[in-house]
């Protein structure tokens, strides 16, 4: 897994553009932006690695789980996942179980609070890098994971 950022070009821009990228592919789209839910369920995580992140969990304790397809102009640009501990649902992120098609990062971004960590980036192929960040929300975790398909490579960032 290359976790370098690609030297110049798009994809280097989009995975360095802060802020909400729910209003990024807004903007570059012209509003014509959808969300597709491809799953949600509660999961167990048994990567080690992975449930460290996210601080002390007892053994068993589950993640909810939601895959998206972020679309521009009918073209998906996005494919991410949200990963939350069973327990940051005991606050008013339980709210994040009732989006339906309505973008995570709306819902996160309106709130002044949010902290947000530094980005993991990877390479998943040859054409599509990802980013991985954790935010805290209420002072409890959410991950999310997001993966820029070629489509979107063609759109320039929006200032």
């Amino acid at each position: 897994m290359d976790t370098a950022l690609p030297e110049a070009g798009s994809a280097a821009q989009w995975l360095a553009a802060p802020g909400s990228l729910t209003r990024l592919l807004k903007l570059a789209s012209d509003n014509d932006f959808q969300v597709q839910v491809q799953a949600e369920a509660w999961e167990e995580i048994a990567n080690s690695k992975l449930r460290q992140q996210f601080g002390p969990l007892a053994p068993g304790h589950s993640f909810w789980s939601r895959r998206v397809v972020l679309l521009g102009g009918g073209a998906p640009w996005v494919q991410a996942h949200t990963l939350m501990p069973e327990h940051s649902l005991m606050s008013p992120l339980k709210q994040v179980l009732e989006l339906g098609s309505r973008p995570l990062g709306e819902f996160l971004f309106e709130h002044p609070d949010l902290l947000r960590s530094h980005y993991e980036v990877a390479r998943h192929s040859a054409r599509t890098w990802g980013r991985r960040s954790l935010f805290l929300l209420y002072k409890k975790p959410i991950m999310v994971a997001e993966f820029f398909l070629p489509a979107l490579m063609e759109h320039a960032v929006p200032e």
